[in-house]
Parts: C-alpha cells; structure tokens; sequence
C-alpha cells in the first residue's frame, strides 16, 4: 500500500494473467452523516459529465474505449456507507498502442469532479429522476419478506448504533432530497471524504498514483478509518436492560419482535452476538458454514430434512458486526420448536464440536469460495476492499493456508463464543 498526495490509500495488485485492468475508487462517508444524499452520487454522476452530458454519450464513449465497464454503487461496511466508482478496461497491451487505462481514468475522474451542470447546480431532471429511483428501491426492500425480517432483525439487535442503518438510507428522507443537501455530498465526495483506490492489472504503481491523483482531486483526504465492531454484548446489555444468555439458555434476556402479514410461509430470525475476541481468524467463518451454510449444514439437516420444519434454515456470519444470523421459512406455528432446535443444534457444536466429515465439507466449501475469487480480478478487487473496511485477512492466499490449519476445537470454541441476542418472527397469516 502507497498513500498518495491528496490521502487516498493506494492498493496495487499487479497481474498479466488477464486481458483487463480494475479499478475502483471507494469513498468512505460513516452511516451516520446524510446517507440518502451519498447513496444517490453513483447512479447521479455517472448519467453524464460537462463533457458527455447524456447517458446515450456515456455507452458511446465508453463503447469507444475498447468496451470499457463503468461501475458505481453504495454499499456498507461496518459503520461507514462505501461509495464505489470505477471501471474494468481492456489492457493497455492488447489495445494496439491505445493508452486505454489513462483515458478510462479521465472519464471517471470528469464523472466524479465534472458532471453535467445547469448554472452551477446538478441537472434537475437527472436529479429527480435518480431520487425517484432510490426512492423506488428503499420501498422495494419491504416486497423480499425475507429480507424484511433480516433487516428488521438486525435494526433491533443493533438499534441505535450505525450496524442498524442500511446503506441507501430511509425513504421518507430520500423522497425529501434537493439539490442542495446532494450538492453538498457530492462536495464531500469529491474532496473530504477518505478512501482507498484499487487497481488490479499489468499496471504499475506510478501509474496507480497518477490514477490517484486525478481521482482524489487536489484537496487533502483524511485517511480511512481503523475497522471496528459495534458494542460488546455486554456493553449493549448494560445500555439497554438486555442480557447476554450463553447460547441463549436464558430466554428471557433476548430481545423479541413479533409482526403480522398477510403471507402463507412465516420467517423466523434469531441473531447471535459474537465475542470480538472469537472473530479473529477464519474458525468462526468456518463455524458458521458447519452449523448452517448449506445444505451439508447441521441446520439443514436437522430443520429441513430430519424434522421437516422449515422450507429452507440456514446461517450466515457478518463479519462486520460480529453477528451470527439463523433465518427459516417455516409454518408460523412451528416458531418455538424450530428455535428450539437451533439452539440445541448450536449448544451441541460447542460442547462436542464438529465430526470430520462436516468439518472437512464445510472447509471445502469455504475453500471454493476463495479459490473462485483468486481466479477473478472483479472478485479479488471485492475482498480486498471488503477486507481492509473491517479488518479482516486481504489476501486469499493466507486465508486459504489458515483455514487449513483450523481444528475441531477452534470450531468448538467458536460456538461457544455467542449468545443469542435477538429474534424476531414474521408471521405469515394466510392459510
């Protein structure tokens, strides 16, 4: 890592075995500030610059440039909303001559620093039109009743924290923005917020520095934050009267939400707080993948298939808030006995730990996962990022060596390492 002039963290991952060159700019701007005002920029600035003022010119330059990608999106990583621009372009080597890497780094950098303007002001229709379609997409985030439950799991197992907050912000919000609240993220965004640049090719770290300078502007950039996880349990326990049960044995310190719809298949979500000192290497990724990450998972096998109380039951573990997810579709009825089992299932793992054969499955699933994105730039671009946002290993060729040398007893521990914190049921009521 390189830190350029104006602050922005220079990430290089050199490579001739693509025909292709990455790069993607990541601003930081903490979930806190003005998230609707931020999570409008990517779709807004990339309609159009002074110099190609119309989603129709931008295809055709882009067209022009070797077919040259031009990405953009929000999305969040701990407590900071991440705003991402970048593109994915034809190596300088395979363009006959064509400095295609330089001119795809122009264009973004007119896209970030110079948009199409109306007397100083952000183009009015494209400004609506894209608030419309945020608008559009928070409310569409309440169709997905599974994402519905997941979401309201994690606002009330992170209430009053940033981890609650989701990245495009609240819809009553977003349907009330104006130029000036979007002008004055898009001043944020084009000199004060930190970030971190990375580029993936046959480049060289002269030439990343130089895509730097061009991207980051001429204003000084403060350097990204360190990672963190939200509050200890325990921490959270104390401000808000909720205790922390050891694998949840004590029911009646878990927070409870319980809503009503008119849906046939119910979802039940419980939320697992996680020892920050049991998220350090990869044994609780691989924890998870045993007690619930696919169909090998203990979940699956004894929800779904042995008991046959769920559509599908399966978990997942955000790194990012140290948090262990449980979510089925399951008959609303059958609510108390598939938490049951979970929590029996969970309580199992670790006391005993994992048998080979599940632990070897699970490690080899995990194993595929990081040996695909060793195999994509696109993808190892993501890790990085992802990795560097929340502290977590940068290359996946450590991660893979470390995953191996996990043992039966890791997992074990890593088990023993939550409580259930939340739960929360979406009762369907149509029959």
């Amino acid at each position: 890592m390189e830190r350029a002039d104006n602050g922005l963290e220079v990430h290089l991952l050199p490579t001739r075995e693509t025909r292709g060159s990455l790069c993607l700019l990541s601003l930081e701007n903490p979930l806190s500030g003005d998230r609707e005002a931020h999570a409008l920029l990517p779709d807004l600035l990339t309609r159009g610059t002074a110099q190609t003022p119309g989603l129709a010119e931008m295809a055709a330059r882009c067209e022009a440039l070797f077919e040259t990608d031009l990405v953009a999106s929000v999305t969040a990583a701990g407590p900071n909303q991440l705003l991402r621009f970048g593109f994915e372009v034809l190596a300088d080597r395979f363009a006959g001559g064509v400095r295609v890497f330089d001119q795809a780094v122009e264009l973004l950098a007119e896209t970030l620093h110079q948009p199409a303007l109306e007397a100083g002001r952000l183009r009015s229709d494209h400004l609506l039109q894209e608030r419309d379609n945020l608008v559009r997409s928070i409310a569409g985030l309440r169709d997905d009743y599974g994402l519905l439950a997941w979401r309201r799991l994690v606002e009330s197992m992170h209430a009053g924290t940033p981890w609650a907050l989701h990245s495009w912000g609240d819809q009553d919000s977003a349907a009330a923005l104006d130029e000036a609240r979007v002008h004055a993220a898009w001043d944020r965004a084009r000199g004060q917020l930190a970030g971190r640049l990375v580029l993936v090719g046959d480049l060289s770290m002269e030439q990343a520095l130089e895509a730097a300078a061009k991207l980051g502007g001429d204003s000084q950039r403060p350097a990204p934050a360190a990672p963190r996880l939200p509050p200890a349990v325990s921490d959270a326990a104390a401000a808000s009267g909720v205790g922390a049960a050891a694998n949840g044995a004590q029911a009646g310190g878990v927070r409870e939400g319980h809503d009503r719809l008119p849906l046939r298949q119910s979802q039940l979500v419980l939320g697992f707080a996680m020892e920050h000192e049991a998220m350090a290497g990869p044994s609780a990724a691989l924890m998870a993948a045993v007690f619930g990450g696919g169909s090998h998972s203990r979940l699956f096998k004894r929800v779904r298939e042995a008991e046959g109380l769920a559509y599908g039951c399966g978990g997942s573990l955000l790194v990012d808030s140290a948090t262990l997810v449980v979510q089925a579709g399951i008959d609303g009825d059958q609510a108390a006995r598939v938490r049951e089992l979970v929590l029996a299932e969970l309580s199992s793992l670790a006391l005993d730990g994992p048998r080979q054969d599940e632990l070897d499955v699970a490690r080899r699933a995990l194993q595929r996962r990081l040996d695909a994105i060793m195999d994509s730039p696109r993808e190892l671009m993501g890790w990085r990022l992802f990795a560097l946002a929340t502290g977590r290993e940068t290359h996946p060729e450590r991660a893979s060596r470390l995953l191996s040398e996990v043992q039966p007893e890791d997992v074990a521990r890593a088990a023993g390492a939550v409580s259930l914190h939340s739960a929360y049921l979406l009762e369907g009521t149509s029959k």
